[in-house]
């Protein structure tokens, strides 16, 4: 058997052993005040592309050469604060920009 016969078979039995979305866990508590076993115990069986999928990222402290912070969402509680964002900087650009035109008349 090929190597990528064997990926394909392995892919397909990983596939299999999915949990049903009416067995998952429902969130409960705010993902940044679960610990990181609570957060794996939790994602289990979940899909990466699951809106409640916990998903944390890692920023460094400013002023600092080791001290990390992690902060944890669910996909769709990073995607609202993205489209916030974007929404933010786009009304500050228009708010600026605006200024600019006005002055030079």
């Amino acid at each position: 058997m090929s190597a990528s016969f064997l990926i394909f078979l392995a892919a397909a039995a990983a596939g299999n052993t999915a949990v049903s979305a009416s067995a998952l866990p429902v969130l409960e508590k705010d993902p940044t005040a679960m610990s990181q076993s609570e957060i794996r115990a939790f994602n289990k069986g979940r899909s990466v592309n699951d809106p409640d999928f916990i998903k944390c990222r890692k920023s460094e402290e400013t002023g600092s050469l080791v001290r990390r912070t992690f902060t944890c969402h669910t996909i769709s509680q990073w995607a609202a604060m993205e489209r916030q964002g974007n929404q933010n900087a786009r009304d500050a650009y228009e708010a600026m920009s605006s200024k600019s035109i006005n002055q030079s008349n």
